[in-house]
């Protein structure tokens, strides 16, 4: 229940709350205050605006009138005395509503809690399967640095397809429920390699990591170490874009698989994110190469 409380007449920009308050299925009660301000004839006809104006919305008992502090008076003998509150008209419908509709107010504060518990019960699964899934497409991204670096491919082309691992795709769907067969992965992340090869993002996640780790972009295709940073790189944007499609139903949504790859593409291109992704997949290339297979 709430109280929705005023001390004059019903402003508009009021009126207009109290009334999204009772649509949103709020039990409220509007309480006038500052009564002892008013003469006796004047706070009636206010009290009948503010009733009428909620006419069909609130009965007429559910508009009170109260003087929670009211002003000093001065006695005949001319001292001041202080006015003690009058409440007892809130008091009494109070009680009344509780006495008739406590139960239904008992049920709806206990389903609002209800509800909160369970936005903050996904929140945490949320939070939970996303750093999950982070989990599998790091390891991911690792194996595919070392695997291309270790046996640099001959073409650009080729690389989306060596990046995107079918069993990754695979592990990310359990994250969120979903049961794929390996050959669905492998469908999948062909597909994906497909539109990271069609959007331009191969070539240009050479040509970014070719700057970061000061190679030219005339030699980062012969380059092991560019090669696998960028095959890290690409199971990295493959593997959040897959965390969108299974979180959302495996559904691309309305862009399509494009609109996806394109989004995680300029999300993981910022140049903090690259200068500490290029540190670590120099790091891990060095210790490939320092412990081979």
């Amino acid at each position: 229940m709430l109280l929705f409380v005023i001390d004059n007449d019903l402003r508009q920009s009021e009126y207009a709350l109290a009334c999204a308050l009772l649509a949103m299925g709020k039990r409220l009660l509007v309480v006038f205050n500052k009564v002892d301000l008013y003469p006796e004839a004047d706070l009636a006809v206010l009290l009948a605006a503010v009733r009428s104006r909620f006419q069909g919305q609130l009965a007429p008992e559910d508009v009170v009138d109260i003087a929670a502090q009211p002003q000093a008076v001065q006695l005949p003998s001319g001292e001041w005395a202080q006015m003690e509150p009058d409440l007892w008209p809130l008091e009494q419908r109070l009680t009344s509503v509780l006495r008739a509709e406590g139960a239904d107010l008992l049920a709806e504060t206990i389903l609002l809690r209800s509800q909160r518990l369970g936005n903050k019960a996904r929140d945490l699964i949320d939070t939970q399967r996303r750093q999950a899934a982070d989990r599998i497409i790091e390891r991911y991204q690792w194996i595919s640095a070392g695997v291309v670096a270790a046996s640099p491919l001959p073409g650009v082309d080729l690389l989306a397809t060596a990046a995107i691992n079918a069993q990754m795709v695979v592990e990310l769907g359990k994250v969120y429920e979903w049961e794929l067969s390996l050959e669905e992965g492998k469908t999948l992340a062909l597909s994906l390699a497909r539109t990271l090869t069609g959007l331009g993002i191969v070539k240009g996640a050479m040509n970014l990591l070719a700057v970061g780790m000061q190679v030219t972009v005339a030699t980062a295709i012969a380059s092991r170490a560019v090669q696998g940073a960028s095959a890290a790189y690409l199971t990295r944007i493959a593997g959040k874009s897959f965390v969108d499609y299974f979180y959302q139903g495996q559904d691309w949504g309305d862009g399509g698989i494009s609109a996806v790859v394109e989004r995680q593409f300029q999300l993981n291109r910022r140049e903090a994110f690259m200068q500490e992704f290029v540190k670590a997949a120099i790091a891990v290339l060095d210790q490939t190469d320092t412990n081979p297979a």
